[in-house]
């Protein structure tokens, strides 16, 4: 379990020594061996991620979907949905195509996912650092077997940097793609009805009106309220007391980013940003009543939480930059130890498991009961 915290420290490494040897412009090591680096961690990460021993509910009814539309590809050689987001359905029957086991799935949204996050933190001042954030928040929740999930945030890093480029026509598509991977994607939405830079709106007020009406209508039509229902009926009765100081997290990360609004302005995706900030702040008290709903929503502001961490060593100045990336860095790693050794999964945290890894054997979950995703 603690091989994850030799990740970190690994890159940890580079880390202070990338901050250690600069010069006024550019970090001088992540500048000269940038491919090097980011190659290196792209398969680090890939590999740690894609190859997971069985965790929780998620992780076996993915398996279980995938063991029937294998199993209904290999009678009749046509694919049957699961109902499941289009996406993930598509790289689902994708890997069965290809006749490969569930773990080329895995590793498959790994890749996506790493990917667009080592995208996504080389647009940024810190990428290491964002990088680190990633490992010990989001990192192991994410392996835990929230597949949909983690491929629909990888899509929303995309959209966010489109977006904030005034590239509108592309952050529009990764948006589909992110809503069509994990439906709850679309609270993430928001955004593209503002310009990141200029007047306020794209178009005027009647045009959002017309909009608005169309999207509440589609809403309807891809949830549905039954559907609704029964999700908060299900999600309201589970408790994650992890929720709490993750949500709190997000919050403190809000309250960063509004006690120092001022600097945050120059950004082209401050409003971004600030509505982010908004809702973080008011999913802390939520989490109270709904823990579970709140923690899956905070998943979706990440590319925040990313923005505003990796900025905070630059905009104190009273405080030393090092001095506050050594306090980041200590805070994540004690996140990490605590959660790899003290969670009540943590005993299932290994990850490679490769004489019993899943694709190998019948799946153990295929003549249980079928978990709601």
């Amino acid at each position: 379990m603690n091989f994850y915290l030799l990740i970190f420290l690994t890159i940890s490494m580079i880390y202070y020594f990338d901050s250690f040897f600069k010069d006024e412009n550019n970090s001088i090591i992540v500048f000269r061996w940038k491919i090097l680096i980011s190659t290196f961690i792209f398969f680090l990460l890939t590999l740690t991620l894609g190859f997971r021993d069985a965790l929780g509910s998620d992780y076996g009814s993915y398996f279980l979907d995938f063991i029937y539309m294998e199993e209904y590809f290999s009678d009749t050689g046509t694919f049957k949905t699961q109902s499941l987001d289009l996406v993930y359905e598509y790289l689902s029957f994708f890997i069965i195509l290809l006749n490969l086991p569930f773990d080329y799935l895995s590793i498959l949204i790994s890749i996506i996912i790493i990917f667009s996050l080592l995208f996504f933190a080389n647009q940024e001042r810190e990428p290491l650092l964002i990088i680190l954030i990633f490992l010990s928040y989001y990192f192991l929740v994410l392996g835990m077997g929230y597949l949909r999930q983690g491929l629909s945030i990888s899509f929303l890093l995309f959209f966010i940097h489109f977006w904030r480029n005034e590239k509108i026509f592309l952050s529009l598509i990764f948006l589909i793609l992110a809503v069509l991977s994990h439906k709850f994607a679309i609270v993430s939405s928001f955004i593209i009805f503002f310009r990141p830079k200029g007047n306020l709106f794209y178009f005027n007020k009647y045009f959002y009106l017309i909009l608005m009406i169309i999207l509440a209508v589609l809403f309807y039509k891809i949830f549905q309220f039954k559907n609704i229902s029964e999700y908060f009926d299900v999600y309201s009765q589970e408790h994650s007391s992890g929720s709490y100081y993750r949500t709190l997290a997000g919050a403190i990360c809000a309250t960063l980013f509004f006690s120092k609004q001022s600097f945050f302005k120059k950004r082209s995706d401050y409003r971004y940003l600030y509505i982010s900030s908004s809702i973080l702040i008011f999913l802390f008290p939520v989490s109270f009543f709904y823990s579970t709903i709140s923690d899956r929503i905070l998943a979706y502001f990440l590319p925040c939480i990313l923005i505003i961490l990796s900025t905070i060593p630059i905009v104190f100045k009273k405080l030393r930059p090092s001095l506050i990336k050594c306090l980041l860095v200590g805070i994540l790693f004690s996140h990490l130890l605590l959660w790899t050794n003290y969670s009540n999964q943590s005993d299932l945290y290994t990850p490679y498991r490769m004489i019993d890894f899943p694709g190998a054997k019948e799946s153990p979950y295929k003549y249980m009961i079928r978990y709601c995703c």
